[in-house]
C-alpha cells in the first residue's frame, strides 16, 4: 500500500522547474510515494521546444506517471509524436485530477 499520494497539477509553462524539484524532494525523502504530474493549457509548450528543464530522475521513474492532456497538446501545436514516450496522453486530464482526488491524492497546484 502506498503511503503517500501527490498530484502536481501544471498549467503555466514557467513553472516546470518549480515542480520537478518538489517531486525531487519527495521522491529523494519519502520511500513510499506515487506521484502524478498533470500539465494542461500552456504548460505543455514546454515539449514544443528544448526548454532546459532536467526531467531526470523524474521521468521514466516508476513512482512517478505523467500526464498531459490532448487539447493542450492542440492548443499548443503538438502531436504526440513529439511528446517523450514516458508520459501519456489522456483525452480528459480534469476528469483523471477528480478521480485521482476520490482515491485520496493531495493536489499541488504550481
Amino acid at each position: 500500500m502506498i503511503n503517500m499520494k501527490v498530484i502536481f497539477h501544471v498549467v503555466e509553462q514557467d513553472k516546470w522547474s518549480s515542480v520537478i524539484s518538489n517531486v525531487r524532494d519527495l521522491l529523494d525523502n519519502i520511500e513510499d510515494i506515487q506521484v502524478e504530474i498533470i500539465a494542461m493549457s500552456k504548460a505543455a509548450a514546454l515539449f514544443n521546444r528544448y526548454s532546459g528543464v532536467d526531467f531526470h530522475g523524474v521521468m521514466g521513474n516508476p513512482k512517478v506517471n505523467i500526464t498531459i492532456g490532448k487539447k493542450a497538446l492542440e492548443e499548443n501545436k503538438l502531436t504526440p509524436e513529439l511528446i517523450p514516450s514516458e508520459i501519456k496522453v489522456e483525452d480528459l486530464v480534469i476528469t483523471k485530477i477528480v478521480r485521482l482526488q476520490n482515491e485520496g491524492y493531495a493536489y499541488i497546484r504550481l
